[in-house]
């Protein structure tokens, strides 16, 4: 018997020795999270294309340096080398199954579409189509298999993120670096007018792209704070994780509130038992909420030189009401450092999950009455600020209101087929044409080519079998990575980013400036589940 558990335990050491393909792997999400956000040649124009180019030239390589790596050690004899055991490299888990699913639905779905080629690039939409997800997929297997934690990685996710948040804000003032350094005609916002400089920012693009960049990364920076065991580095990821909300405010679009709100509720009740967890929790809040402040503080010293907040981010940066928040905030985490010192074996009752849940259920139901009221019943009421996004009808949400119901309209009049694996990936534009005229009229957009809406798009153009086989691919990683938080936080770590980019794409689009980073991510996190369950 303790003959086998010291084989077990060798089998364990050999399939956790960093080898070259591990380090392929961090030198890979190294480069993702720093050149890949960062990169632009064109500026605003040619961003997207950009970001796409970088993406599949890094993953090209790591592709094929890996496989090179496989096949090198397969005829070296080295059944257990940098891959790990072949055994274990081959199972499959749910996850692993429904991303195998999407991609056979996706080529189904191409095959049988009615512009095949424009299925196959993306070109007609956002460069979503069969081609990027099939890199998605290759890299996912890659990482989930061979990743192996190196804080290098994460230092270059905190640099490369802070360097697109303060470039944001800097654009929001109207600073652009490149003029001041370089020159003018280098300026990002040279050769650009006023619609373009005010919807555009930093080296992400669109403003609600940037939003979504910001829910791909706070969340992440501020989990590796909180789990952090090095004091510098905590510090990092916590300064970073501030400027970043600083730097959503500045995109000025709602949609980055609507992943981040969720997900910091969520993060309240998964913590809710833990004090030194949730003290850290609080600081973050803090640290978020005095960045806004600093916005305020620096617009005034701008003599308000501005592209102008939103309601929502008014409400943080200028409302008086905000210190209040910044008081309880600070408040809160001094009060549980303290019950931390006196009572280091504090456990908070059961019960506290469940009246959180309470407070959030009757949330839900009030939120949820103003708008069935707002939307089916008062419909001729004037709403105003934040109220207006309880009023759903053609106008909702710049306009989505409309694309959704047209979207919702395009899906029914499918036949059978069509249903089961819809128009062909990233194809929205070709479906949605015939109404570009009425767009024109109604709202002076003479063209879409997405619903705006991730679910819906998935639907129309991949069909029932596309979005099922999606939530089942993100759903599954979710419960596997919260099932995983006890063994190693690091899964949850992961998986945090990707439920606050699930939340925000309900009204946003996939797109190759950030959707990457959610696969990356997607995949970390299965790794860390992945090791965890070999190692039981």
């Amino acid at each position: 018997m303790k003959k086998n558990n010291e084989t077990n335990n060798t089998e364990t050491v050999v399939k956790k020795k960093y080898g070259v393909s591990n380090t392929l792997v961090n030198y890979y999400l190294a480069l993702m999270f720093t050149v890949f956000p960062l990169f632009f040649t064109e500026k605003f124009t040619n961003i997207r294309h950009d970001k796409l180019h970088v993406y599949l030239l890094l993953s090209c390589v790591l592709i094929l340096s890996v496989g090179v790596t496989a096949v090198v050690g397969y005829f070296e004899k080295k059944r257990v080398d940098d891959l790990g055991s072949i055994k274990s490299y081959f199972e499959l888990s749910v996850t692993d199954c429904a991303f195998g699913a999407l991609i056979i639905v996706y080529v189904i779905s191409t095959l049988l579409s009615k512009v095949p080629m424009e299925a196959f690039t993306g070109d007609s939409g956002r460069n979503n189509g069969l081609m990027i997800f099939i890199f998605y997929f290759f890299v996912y297997i890659i990482i989930s298999r061979l990743y192996q934690r190196k804080e290098f990685v994460f230092i270059c996710l905190a640099a490369g993120s802070l360097a697109v948040y303060l470039l944001d804000i800097l654009n929001f003032f109207y600073i652009d670096i490149f003029e001041i350094f370089i020159s003018k005609r280098a300026g990002m916002f040279y050769g650009y007018d006023e619609s373009v400089v005010k919807d555009f920012t930093s080296t992400i693009g669109n403003k609600n792209i940037m939003s979504a960049f910001c829910c791909l990364t706070i969340p992440i920076l501020i989990m590796l704070y909180m789990t952090s065991k090095k004091k510098y580095l905590k510090y990092l990821y916590l300064a970073s994780g501030g400027v970043g909300f600083a730097a959503m405010l500045c995109a000025d679009s709602e949609s980055g509130f609507l992943g981040l709100v969720p997900l910091l509720m969520l993060m309240f009740l998964f913590y809710s038992r833990n004090i030194t967890m949730l003290r850290k929790f609080f600081i973050s809040l803090s640290a978020m909420l005095i960045a806004a402040k600093l916005l305020m503080v620096y617009s005034i010293a701008m003599e308000g030189i501005e592209k102008g907040f939103g309601t929502m981010q008014t409400v943080f940066i200028y409302d008086n009401k905000s210190f209040i928040a910044i008081a309880l905030t600070v408040g809160i985490a001094v009060g549980l450092w303290f019950l931390e010192k006196k009572k280091p074996d504090f456990t908070v009752p059961k019960t506290v999950p469940y009246v959180i849940l309470g407070v959030y259920a009757i949330a839900i139901a009030f939120l949820a009455g103003l708008f069935v009221r707002y939307s089916f019943i008062d419909t001729h009421s004037k709403l105003k600020g934040v109220m207006t996004f309880f009023r759903f009808d053609e106008k909702w949400g710049t306009h989505r209101g409309y694309m959704w119901i047209k979207g919702a309209e395009i899906f029914k009049n499918f036949n059978f087929i069509e249903m089961l694996f819809g128009s062909g990936p990233d194809t929205f534009y070709t479906v949605f044409s015939p109404y570009f005229g009425e767009l024109s009229e109604k709202f002076n957009n003479t063209s879409t080519n997405c619903a705006h809406n991730e679910f819906l798009n998935y639907l129309v153009t991949t069909g029932i079998l596309g979005l099922g086989a999606y939530l089942t691919l993100f759903g599954s990683a979710i419960v596997r990575a919260v099932k995983t938080a006890k063994k190693n936080s690091m899964a949850v770590v992961f998986i945090a980013p990707v439920v606050c980019y699930l939340f925000q794409s309900v009204v946003n689009i996939a797109n190759p400036e950030v959707t990457p980073l959610l696969f990356i991510y997607l995949a970390l996190s299965e790794a860390v589940v992945r090791s965890e369950k070999q190692a039981e």
